[in-house]
């Protein structure tokens, strides 16, 4: 790969990918700015701020990715292969159905999570500060300012828990699922049933 100008590398690493694609990692720069402007519409489109608060922690990869691949030119290191974030084959071969498949849960919370939070952005909060403004209820007012954070702490609470409870606990409690109590061999079952169906005749 041919040098390229340290100038030039400063001044596009603060676009998403383009300091990547400049210094000729053209996947990977494709992907960091798609992702960069999905975030962006997405939280704009939701009028969610919390979700374009995303696009800020790709920039910054963005931002030290790029001084990264420089580095390791200037310096001799085995350059990595350039690929995308998301393999596009890898998605039209299916592997996304098992994805869905084995985290569908995750999926599905998350989903619920950003509709319920865009209905509340658009539609619930709006008429709940106009009911604030009409009739003068401050301590609805304060509920509301604190609402989105108090949100945020129960989920970071919650995450806390799952993450501290670990996969040992989470393996106890599949096994304890698992658990089938020995209802004794065939023959032993049979000669049960039996002695139970003669109580019951008597």
């Amino acid at each position: 790969m041919k040098r390229k100008s340290g100038f030039f590398t400063f001044c596009l690493a603060f676009c998403p990918g383009a300091g990547q694609m400049y210094q000729g990692y053209m996947k990977r720069g494709t992907s960091l700015l798609v992702l960069f402007m999905l975030i962006i519409m997405l939280g704009t489109l939701l009028n969610m701020v919390p979700v374009a608060l995303f696009s800020l922690v790709v920039w910054m990869y963005s931002f030290f990715d790029t001084f990264n691949i420089r580095s390791r030119f200037l310096s001799g290191e085995a350059m990595e292969p350039d690929a995308w974030l998301v393999d596009p084959e890898s998605l039209a071969g299916g592997n996304w159905k098992t994805l869905v498949e084995k985290r569908h849960r995750v999926l599905g919370i998350a989903l619920v999570a950003i509709g319920v939070y865009a209905l509340y952005s658009n539609f619930i909060a709006p008429v709940l500060w106009g009911l604030v403004s009409a009739y003068h209820l401050h301590w609805l007012g304060t509920l509301l300012n604190s609402l989105t954070t108090t949100l945020v702490a129960v989920v970071l609470i919650g995450f806390g828990v799952f993450l501290m409870r670990g996969p040992a606990g989470r393996q106890a409690r599949q096994q304890e699922d698992d658990y089938v109590a020995f209802k004794g061999t065939g023959s032993e079952q049979k000669e049960q049933e039996g002695e139970n169906g003669h109580e019951h005749e008597e």
